[in-house]
């Protein structure tokens, strides 16, 4: 067993971890069931290059895009249409995105299939009620470093994003590397130094930047969270919330629910 095996090995952590995913697969089948919505939409050839869509009520509305975790290799977006609900409530344009995984591509190009989702999302905003310039960006897990990773990388994108929720997200990527993981992830030196957020300056975040987290998490992913948000103090638009209780698992369902700080920050900073 590699050194940070025991923090990163979730299923291992929680043997009912299939309780969790069964609840993501049967919530999201409710939520496209109850709600209109376009699904894998396609903003590329391959078929992970799909996004599904719950358009908003009126024109002009403000956008939430989601990115799923994984840890870059798994998952996909049709076990997360729940955190559309509360949104679609507030009229908001919703898209869940897909992106291709590692080993078919590598970090590079999974970041460039999601900064091309995002901005197929921006010309396509108007056929969904939604307005390109009231983007918020948001994801769980691998997605929550996928979402900031987006807003760091891409300047021009940078004015038409209103906010950044990330959710227990990866921001140093060398314990990854130093874990069971990186098997399939073969991150070298190199991509590790360019994708980790923590090598970044975050002064360059000019929206408001949520780093959330839930405590009842490993000590890797409440430090990778804490220690981004302790290294960029003197940026105020950047704010840490650790969430009692909470394991890895169960901290993305607040973002299915109205009332809790998660979406209620979304609702807040998202408007247009």
């Amino acid at each position: 067993m590699k050194k940070n095996d025991q923090y990163l090995n979730l299923r291992n952590r929680h043997p009912n971890f299939q309780q969790f995913i069964d609840f993501n697969h049967s919530e999201s089948q409710r939520v496209r069931e109850q709600y209109h919505c376009h699904l894998n939409v396609a903003y590329g050839v391959d078929p992970l290059q799909a996004i599904d869509i719950f358009p908003a009520k009126t024109p002009n509305s403000p956008i939430l895009i989601f990115i799923h975790g994984g840890y870059w290799r798994a998952l996909d977006k049709s076990s997360y249409s729940f955190v559309a609900e509360p949104f679609i409530k507030h009229n908001f344009a919703v898209f869940v995105i897909n992106y291709r995984l590692i080993p078919q591509v590598n970090l590079s190009e999974l970041m460039q299939d999601v900064t091309f989702a995002v901005n197929w999302i921006k010309n396509q905003a108007q056929t969904y009620n939604g307005n390109s310039d009231a983007i918020t960006i948001s994801g769980h897990s691998a997605g929550g470093h996928l979402a900031l990773m987006l807003y760091l990388l891409n300047p021009e994108l940078r004015p038409h994003i209103k906010a950044i929720c990330s959710i227990s997200g990866l921001f140093d990527l060398k314990p990854i590397q130093q874990s069971y993981l990186n098997e399939t992830l073969q991150l070298d030196d190199a991509t590790v130094t360019t994708y980790s957020p923590i090598n970044q300056d975050l002064s360059i975040v000019h929206c408001p930047f949520l780093l959330s987290v839930g405590l009842g998490e490993t000590e890797l992913f409440i430090v990778q969270s804490l220690d981004l948000y302790e290294q960029n103090q003197e940026n105020k638009l950047i704010n840490y919330l650790g969430i009692k209780d909470l394991n890895h698992y169960q901290i993305i369902h607040e973002l299915g629910r109205e009332d809790s700080p998660l979406t209620q920050f979304i609702l807040k900073e998202g408007k247009n």
